[in-house]
């Protein structure tokens, strides 16, 4: 029971919100009183620490390839593992996990939109305290040693990248009822957006013709991961881009 109701209330806070959605409501979606919902959850604020410890967090842990969740069985693939080393294969997975987990949870794409990016949005400050500080760090310097080995375009912000990628895939999925109910506007297809923001990346972060690494110190870091890319060669980082950092 206590599952059916969290279950419901996350649903009726992606759907119409937090603030617009009762206790009653939540009783009534999974055929109960409320007061099963305050026997399982005392108060609205237990049952929003249970939304985002239960609900949210398993799906960023998701994402970010950590303990193997109820999403990574589902999706047949396994939370843990080694992480791909080639900068193309990193974004990649990410972008994939991020597109597994939201058909595993159609909820999560609105209810990031409305409750943890408005401003006021009732989730805020609770996902603040649980930011994955240290992967966002190690990716971002993982793009930045790429970069410094010239298998990335140096005109790319390292510390942007996941922003972009986080934006490029949950905000169409967040918005796809408007575009579904307005006329005259495309409508968002999982599998065609997955192509796109697949496609998007991949052109964004190949080197401009003519400019990086020479080819022996790309396969370095492709087969090295980015611990080799930062033991290229001086010749190589001489070569690269303008723009690029050191």
């Amino acid at each position: 029971m206590r599952e059916r109701l969290l279950a419901g209330a996350t649903q009726l806070f992606a759907d119409q919100g937090i603030a617009t959605t009762t206790m009653t409501q939540i009783a009534a979606a999974a055929g109960v009183t409320s007061a099963m919902v305050h026997y399982y959850f005392t108060n609205r604020e237990k049952l929003l620490d249970a939304v985002v410890d239960e609900r949210i967090a398993p799906a960023i842990a998701y994402v970010w390839g950590g303990e193997a969740s109820e999403v990574g069985e589902i999706s047949g693939i396994s939370g843990g593992g080694e992480r791909p080393a080639h900068p193309q294969a990193l974004v990649q997975a990410l972008v994939e996990r991020l597109f597994d987990v939201t058909a595993q949870l159609p909820w999560l794409p609105p209810l990031w939109l409305r409750e943890i990016v408005n401003e006021g949005g009732l989730l805020r400050e609770r996902m603040l305290k649980r930011l994955p500080i240290e992967q966002l760090q190690r990716f971002t310097a993982q793009i930045g040693a790429a970069q410094q080995a010239g298998a990335v375009n140096p005109g790319l912000e390292a510390p942007l990248l996941f922003m972009s990628i986080l934006a490029l895939v949950m905000l169409p999925l967040a918005t796809s009822k408007l575009w579904q109910s307005t006329r005259g506007l495309p409508k968002v297809e999982r599998e065609a957006l997955r192509r796109h923001v697949t496609a998007l990346l991949a052109g964004a972060m190949r080197m401009p013709e003519g400019a990086g690494a020479p080819a022996a110190d790309r396969a370095n870091l492709e087969h090295g991961g980015p611990e080799a890319a930062t033991r290229t060669s001086t010749r190589a980082r001489s070569r690269r881009a303008p723009g690029a950092r050191s």
